[in-house]
């Protein structure tokens, strides 16, 4: 699938572009009087699109940065592992926006399509139609949203009004990793009315792109015609449906949260191969990756399996438990897993073993979770996390998993157990905060999904 996705969660603008091909006002006017939907169901949307595997998120508008829970939607979609991405006209770029987002939001586009007022105010790019940012206003805006280091990409929409202007010297200061240059783009229930005025034919498109060839190398120029916009971009309209543009009109299918993504997604006709011939797949992780190995400690019902899956459900990481390498090799010798773990004090060499192999298996591999209580001593560079829980906590928890034979007294002679094996074989307590890089109170949160997302949000912010 095109693992990329454009999500035009806000119909309301701050600007009147006459060429713009998604005005929503056939979703305003049909089933979507607001615009956009509440904030909880974009939310929910923004899930079910990580969850199904795409890799990258764009929101945009309307005017994206107008919607007030833009920030949530963001953070959510990192914290999901979605590369972040928006789509501005750059009024609302404020330093506020831009210190709020830094740590979620990877890239910003920027749409200048002139440096001309005249040309801007005659588009309508520009505020409410009339007022136009300025060539030092622009420049400025690039230089804010580096400062704070956003990926910094610039849209152009090259229309009859503007495709003899030369942009190049303004890119070549802006550098941006990439520039997209758009032949504009007619389609029907979007832009009829006003279309006319701005249509331009390939050789005008072509021409444009030939006269602003002198950029820096290092710029990467992006340009795509009618036919390469067509039917390859995943996108998804403010009322939270996929739609498809390929035959120059807007094709919607049934909403995300009513029938879920894959059955929406089947509804569209997207090209993947052409996304991919236009260029839609780049490097666009650019921020500093997570550690590879991730470790969670606790005690007995303390969360570390269901915890770890869904970190690892979460950053798209394997998953890896050292009590299922034990539960098999107590299978093998007729053992439940108390009985095996007593039969590893009195056996410290069978203890250590079972230490040596597992750790080995767990360092050859990156990108991994790995419950282990020792996670800390024996894995290569490992991240560790220990969760802590009160037994009282820990006793209910058991129940809910029905676990009827747990007592007070069972808990804490497993407890013990641990603590006295890793004393005795390594001369390491176990639970000793020192040892870990977070330390995490389960019984603050509510669900071990909760968990995961705050021990991801505080790896990002770790290596933002």
């Amino acid at each position: 699938m095109i693992p990329s996705v454009n999500f035009h969660l806000w119909e309301p603008c701050n600007m009147r572009c006459g060429f713009c091909f998604a005005t929503f006002q056939d979703v305003k006017k049909s089933i979507l009087p607001k615009g956009h939907l509440s904030k909880e169901k974009a939310i929910k949307v923004v899930e079910e699109l990580a969850d199904y595997g795409f890799k990258k998120i764009t929101f945009v508008g309307g005017e994206p940065t107008l919607c007030p829970w833009l920030f949530d939607l963001i953070k959510i979609a990192k914290i999901r592992g979605l590369t972040t991405s928006i789509v501005t006209n750059g009024l609302n770029l404020s330093d506020t926006f831009l210190s709020q987002n830094q740590d979620y939001l990877d890239w910003i586009a920027i749409s200048v399509d002139s440096l001309n007022d005249k040309t801007n105010i005659e588009t309508g790019r520009a505020k409410v139609g009339k007022t136009p940012i300025s060539v030092l206003e622009y420049k400025n805006l690039v230089d804010k949203v580096k400062m704070y280091r956003y990926g910094l990409k610039i849209n152009t929409v090259v229309s009859k009004k503007n495709h003899n202007e030369n942009l190049s010297e303004f890119i070549n200061y802006a550098q941006p990793k990439r520039w997209k240059v758009f032949q504009v783009l007619p389609i029907k229930g979007q832009n009829d009315q006003k279309i006319d005025e701005f249509l331009i034919s390939s050789v005008q498109f072509n021409s444009f792109i030939q006269l602003n060839q002198n950029i820096r190398k290092e710029i990467k120029l992006v340009s795509e015609n009618n036919d390469e916009m067509k039917g390859t971009y995943a996108m998804i309209d403010p009322a939270g449906r996929f739609f498809c543009n390929l035959h120059g009109e807007h094709n919607y299918s049934l909403p995300i949260l009513e029938v879920g993504v894959g059955i929406a997604l089947k509804q569209m006709e997207y090209d993947t191969n052409k996304f991919i011939n236009r260029g839609g797949l780049y490097d666009w992780e650019i921020k500093k990756k997570l550690p590879s190995r991730i470790t969670l400690s606790g005690e007995v019902a303390s969360g570390k399996s269901s915890v770890g899956i869904e970190i690892s459900k979460l950053i798209g990481y394997q998953f890896i438990s050292i009590g299922n390498v034990l539960r098999q090799e107590a299978n093998k010798l007729n053992m439940s897993i108390v009985e095996y773990q007593k039969n590893c004090i009195k056996n410290p060499e069978q203890d250590k073993n079972n230490d040596l192999l597992f750790s080995k298996e767990c360092n050859s591999k990156n990108n991994i979770v790995i419950d282990y209580r020792l996670g800390f001593l024996f894995i290569n560079k490992g991240y560790n996390i220990l969760l802590k829980i009160s037994q009282t906590a820990a006793i209910n928890r058991l129940k809910t998993f029905q676990r009827v034979n747990e007592t007070y007294e069972t808990l804490r002679e497993r407890n013990n157990a641990f603590k006295k094996q890793f004393l005795s074989n390594y001369k390491i307590d176990y639970l000793d905060e020192r040892n870990y890089d977070l330390v995490i109170n389960v019984e603050n949160y509510n669900s071990p999904k909760e968990i995961a997302e705050i021990i991801v949000e505080t790896l990002i912010n770790r290596v933002s």
